[in-house]
């Protein structure tokens, strides 16, 4: 059985003349993200990125991986630029180049499970599972999927879960050609699964729907670091995906700062129901968006204002109230 990245098309930058400053993307503007920072940067929290290994010289990455392990036998450099894209999502630094990620003090664990063609077996992908839990990981985040279900690799992500880990998983970019045309994990109803949203907060074409989908997420022209040293913009659910770890990896730093928490977080579901409270339509659910996108300025900052554009929220009124190939492969979620 084959499992995959999940990504649609790309558009490479040139570290040269595009990221020559540092920039924020639409992203985080939309996510008010630079206020949130002020609260918090992911201090302390260990994500870990299980997919096509890391760009272990970038610019914008440096220091922040503290774990690597490669399970493909090409070594842990990132040859095909999809998993060094994850990372720089999640925890590119604030060093005045490229751009900053969304928990940009958090530390990353990299297990390389997928080659240099964005492929893999579900059992390479089980076994960094495993892995990352043992090497201290808070947060899994999945950018992959497999077209069936794998006893090992639903043993793998429910071990991880029965430890207390968070595991965040893509959606899959196979869009509305079925009732439920998400891949596993994201498949499996105890992780968070992600969906993509375009600068509007409009649900991507290409995003996997079925009623798994906890949350969407920034999807769609996505800045981010990329391999030798470049950045690259991308789109899909695999992109989707590492922001929402990067949000819990927020999370998880406020709550573990001194002081009294009425809501403890011990595991996936009370980070869920955390996640929950900044979600854009939290008692209202669809195949398609979830619970809707996340906002979290009023969450971390508690300011009721508006998130979204005036154009969005104008169209859409407020609601208030939730693979495998066949050959033992996983491929690219995004």
């Amino acid at each position: 059985m084959i499992v995959h990245a999940i990504r649609t098309r790309e558009a490479r930058g040139r570290a040269s003349e595009e990221a020559r400053e540092e920039r924020l993307r639409w992203a985080e503007t939309l996510l008010r993200l630079p206020l949130v920072w002020r609260e918090t940067r992911g201090e302390g929290i260990k994500v870990a990125i299980l997919d096509t290994g890391i760009d272990t010289d970038h610019p914008d990455l440096e220091g922040a991986v503290v774990e690597a392990r490669d399970f493909t036998g090409e070594g842990i450099e990132d040859e095909n630029g999809h998993g060094t894209h994850c990372a720089g999502i999640v925890a590119a630094r604030a060093n005045g180049v490229g751009f900053v990620g969304a928990a940009p003090k958090c530390e990353l664990i990299v297990a390389k499970v997928l080659d240099a063609t964005g492929r893999g077996t579900l059992a390479r992908v089980a076994a960094g599972i495993d892995w990352a839990v043992a090497a201290g990981a808070d947060i899994l985040s999945l950018s992959l999927a497999a077209e069936a279900d794998d006893r090992e690799l639903y043993r793998a992500v429910h071990a991880a879960l029965a430890a207390g880990k968070v595991v965040i998983c893509a959606a899959g970019n196979s869009g509305a050609l079925g009732a439920n045309t998400i891949g596993y994990p994201g498949r499996y109803g105890s992780v968070l699964t992600v969906a993509a949203h375009d600068a509007m907060g409009h649900p991507s074409g290409f995003s996997s729907r079925g009623p798994e989908i906890d949350f969407m997420a920034p999807g769609q022209e996505i800045w981010s670091t990329w391999k030798e040293g470049g950045w690259a913009q991308l789109s899909g659910t695999s992109m989707a995906a590492p922001f929402v770890a990067g949000l819990a990896a927020l999370v998880l730093a406020k709550h573990r700062k001194a002081g009294r928490h009425a809501t403890p977080i011990h595991d996936n579901q009370d980070l869920k129901e955390h996640l929950l409270r900044m979600a854009a339509h939290p008692g209202w659910h669809d195949p398609a968006r979830g619970h809707g996108p996340l906002l979290p300025f009023a969450y971390f900052v508690g300011d009721a204002r508006p998130l979204v554009p005036g154009s969005v929220a104008e169209r859409r009124p407020r609601r208030r109230g939730r693979g495998r190939d066949g050959g033992g492969n996983l491929r690219r979620a995004s």
